[in-house]
């Protein structure tokens, strides 16, 4: 009894003076020999050793992730993305600057020469207030320099060993767009150094850096083609100039992972967005009662929704378009158009959105609108003559206010915490009219119901 009331003693003494950093404690109480005990043969000394195992660990564990490679990252997805799309495009840059020339031709403003810097200059802005970024200041040197190097050397690689014609004739070093580059270069620098911030901090830099790209094209300074190229080097430049910088330095300067690289993408439950898209035009027609005067071209959209449940939402869009031109057959006396051009056409909507996630993935979803508006097309003269090319009439479209709508269908795919990419396809149903009037006799007056389909595809900004 006496043997046991002393080991019992001994054994909370030993545990209330063990200090351990394992998760495993053992005990040996075999070091206790009281001159009144035997000694203890080695088979019960091993039988006294106890052992502690506690059901939790001793601190929480701190979860860890593997950075993503270069070529993991969405950034750099979007990029090889964004050339894709301006190889695709090239067929609509003629038409695209035909839009251009048909609503504004006189356009001219110097914003664009100055917006290119702004991410950049907030990036130093924050820097110098002392808000945290994710590099230290020669870090944050370094990366911008390697970056903006980067994008800027294949820029003039590409305008000096393209030459390819301005729009506006000016100069043989159209492609790439140097500005539009510029921009997205800085604000991926912004992205990168501030992105943790707010998801704002993303919309708003790469907004800055799109509105640049299109004041290019409307101020005739670019083709279509350059300005989306422009943005894919400025994009995948700056990622090659921060992934140059970081082999270099490795962890020295670094103050904050970046949080893309470390967490999922964050999917809200609140899908509104505001995008701009672009596509082709196609026709829906009665051959057998309409004659296809002029063909089909290119299409624009800015379009946004705000979801007021994950579901339903309310919105609206502006596109610019050019469209086939149809005629009732016989509408034009026999004769035909020399030089058919599309007809142009500028629609504002409003109506109803909705948003389906398909399954269990949260990056994928269906879409679907309901939109109805005003359109207007832009005045279009044309010469009709007959089979022999003699002049017989004139065929004129006037700028009149006529109703559209819209049926549309969408699959989505969000590639960032706030980028989503949209392939759409939307059934326009318009009315518009026209006047034939014949070299001898009175001028005709109709309407013409067309049905173009337009598909393409549109990156969105989510505003979660």
């Amino acid at each position: 009894m006496k043997k046991n009331i002393f080991l019992f003693v001994a054994m909370v003494l030993a545990i209330a003076t063990t200090r351990g950093e394992d998760n495993l404690v053992g005990l040996s109480l075999g070091a206790f020999q009281p001159t009144e005990l035997r000694e203890w043969t080695p088979a019960e000394l091993q039988a006294s050793t106890l052992t502690f195992a506690p059901t939790k660990p001793l601190a929480p564990s701190i979860p860890t992730g593997k950075p993503m490679t270069f070529w993991q990252r969405r950034n750099v997805q979007v990029g090889f993305g964004l050339l894709g799309v301006g190889a695709v495009a090239a067929s609509a840059d003629l038409q695209t600057r035909q839009l251009r020339q048909d609503y504004i031709p006189t356009f001219r403003m110097h914003h664009d020469d100055f917006l290119q810097f702004a991410p950049l200059a907030i990036t130093v802005g924050l820097k110098a207030c002392g808000v945290e970024s994710r590099s230290s200041w020669e870090r944050l040197a370094l990366s911008s320099a390697l970056g903006v190097g980067s994008t800027m050397a294949v820029v003039y690689a590409g305008k000096f060993g393209i030459g390819r014609l301005r729009p506006d004739n000016t100069h043989h070093n159209s492609f790439p767009s140097g500005h539009t580059a510029m921009a997205f270069s800085s604000a991926t620098i912004l992205n990168r150094e501030y992105g943790h911030l707010s998801p704002w901090v993303s919309v708003v830099s790469y907004s800055a850096a799109t509105i640049t790209g299109i004041s290019r094209m409307l101020n005739n300074r670019h083709w279509l083609t350059d300005v989306i190229v422009g943005a894919s080097v400025g994009i995948l430049g700056t990622e090659l100039g921060y992934l140059l910088a970081d082999k270099w330095l490795g962890s020295r300067g670094l103050l904050r992972p970046e949080d893309d690289e470390w967490k999922p993408v964050h999917i809200g439950r609140n899908p509104s967005y505001v995008g701009v898209a672009l596509g082709g035009n196609m026709l829906l027609w009665d051959r057998k009662r309409y004659d296809k005067v002029a063909p089909s071209g290119v299409g624009f959209n800015v379009e946004g929704a705000w979801f007021f449940t994950p579901n339903l939402g309310v919105g609206g869009q502006a596109k610019v378009g050019r469209y086939a031109d149809l005629m009732e057959k016989g509408a034009l006396g026999g004769g035909h158009i020399t030089d058919p051009q599309p007809l142009n056409s500028l629609a504002l909507q409003g109506g109803l959105f909705y948003n389906h996630p398909l399954g269990n993935s949260e990056r994928w979803a269906l879409g679907a609108k309901a939109l109805a508006g005003v359109a207007k097309n832009h005045y279009q003269k044309n010469e009709v003559v007959d089979n022999d090319g003699t002049l017989i009439g004139h065929l004129e479209h006037s700028p009149t206010e006529h109703l559209t709508a819209t049926l549309g269908l969408s699959l989505r795919y969000v590639a960032a915490d706030n980028l989503g990419v949209r392939l759409f396809v939307d059934y326009n149903w318009m009315r518009t009219g026209a006047t034939y009037t014949p070299t001898t006799g009175s001028p005709k007056s109709f309407a013409a119901y067309r049905t173009p389909l337009s598909a393409g595809i549109a990156f969105d900004a989510m505003l979660w």
